[in-house]
């Protein structure tokens, strides 16, 4: 069968990897010949150049948008008028780019059309039009997580949702949200596969020597620099650790806006114990030396890099909201802490106190992840959505 996926953006971030991960696990099995079609060339598209997978430009914008309000009320009023200016641009730009999409999906004979996120801006008129299976992949909790504008409306969001062929939410925690706005239906939770059985059992084996060098007991914080990801609260946990453990290192790593955030080290004092790395293009290695990651996201949808360090046997402390709590089994698979950066830094000093009990939480967590979420499984079952989906069809 002939998939074409359509993603949002082209950096190699979570929705991207996975979706990466994904197509080329099916393309492996021969059941599944890709393509794929993003909003501009970067990282992603030279990705599939490589791997041989076809791929076209269709530059759509996405239909969700960051809204800041700053000011008094004039210029606040000021501000909306804008983004809603913005908004019915962006719009117009996708309407006028239906016919070279709806061509792109011709030319390549696509069977199914798979939507790689919430993001991508295809609704019910683009549903219903295209003549396709369309299944939509949802991967975030729009407005929680990332606190997105839903420019066109919730109504019109919930429409999208309603008139795709199937939708698949990447957690319990996006199925819920999926279903606030679109009142009771049918949407299957399929985990993200984020590794091989074969890959994660490696993994494991190697990052076992973690624990026996001496360095500093190191926490990592890996992600893109946005408010709702929590690294100004990691900061302000290991200031509090550091008066009884001064010798605890935080690293952060990840691109994004961090005037904020170099604030906060500078405010605290944690200059000495903190490092940002920036992005990178190969986490393992971070994850390989570190001692504790830190998931300090408020309504993460699933967190790909909680499974990736728990792949590696490397100890998770998670905040207690979204699909975080679908992953980490609270003092068997690792910690969960409510609240902020108090409860936080006394999970942090657990396991810096006694880093046998980090070592014994990592190994369990990455025996679920070996059984949770590896790329066959996960393959396996979104292949089954497909042929339901065409036998239907």
């Amino acid at each position: 069968m002939r998939i074409t996926w359509i993603t949002h953006y082209t950096k190699l971030y979570g929705a991207n990897r996975s979706m990466l991960d994904l197509i080329l696990e099916l393309r492996a099995t021969g059941a599944v010949e890709p393509s794929v079609i993003a909003p501009d060339e970067g990282p992603l598209t030279e990705a599939l150049e490589a791997a041989g997978i076809p791929w076209a430009v269709v530059p759509m914008r996405p239909w969700m948008s960051e809204r800041p309000y700053m000011g008094g009320p004039h210029h606040r009023f000021m501000q909306f008028w804008r983004h809603r200016r913005a908004a019915r641009a962006r719009a117009a730009t996708n309407r006028g780019l239906m016919p070279a999409l709806h061509a792109r999906l011709r030319a390549w004979n696509t069977d199914i059309v798979h939507l790689n996120s919430a993001a991508v801006p295809l609704g019910r008129a683009f549903n219903r039009s295209v003549g396709i299976p369309v299944v939509r992949h949802v991967r975030e909790l729009p407005e929680r997580q990332y606190l997105l504008h839903l420019d066109a409306g919730r109504r019109a969001y919930a429409g999208a949702l309603r008139s795709a062929d199937r939708v698949i939410a990447i957690s319990g925690a996006v199925r819920e949200d999926i279903l606030r706005y679109t009142g009771p239906m049918d949407v299957p939770v399929i985990y993200n596969g984020v590794l091989s059985r074969a890959r994660q059992q490696d993994l494991h084996g190697l990052g076992r020597a973690r624990w026996g060098t001496a360095a500093p007991f190191t926490f990592l914080l890996l992600g893109l620099i946005h408010p709702s990801k929590g690294q100004e609260e990691a900061v302000e946990a290991l200031a509090i650790l550091r008066h009884r453990r001064p010798e605890a290192r935080l690293l952060l790593i990840g691109d994004g806006n961090d005037r904020a955030l170099r604030a906060t080290i500078a405010r605290t004092g944690q200059g000495e114990a903190v490092e940002l790395r920036g992005f990178v293009d190969d986490p393992f290695p971070a994850l390989l030396g570190c001692h504790a990651l830190l998931m300090c996201s408020r309504n993460e949808a699933m967190g790909r890099v909680t499974v990736e360090a728990m792949a590696c046997g490397l100890p998770v402390i998670g905040h207690a909201s979204g699909g975080t709590l679908e992953l980490v089994e609270d003092g068997r698979t690792g910690l969960l802490y409510p609240g902020g950066a108090s409860e936080l830094a006394r999970r942090m000093e657990a396991l810096a106190g006694d880093p046998a009990r980090a070592a014994a939480l990592g190994d369990a967590g990455a025996l679920a992840a070996r059984e949770r979420f590896s790329i066959e499984r996960y393959a396996d079952e979104v292949l089954a959505i497909y042929r339901a989906v065409l036998s239907r069809a």
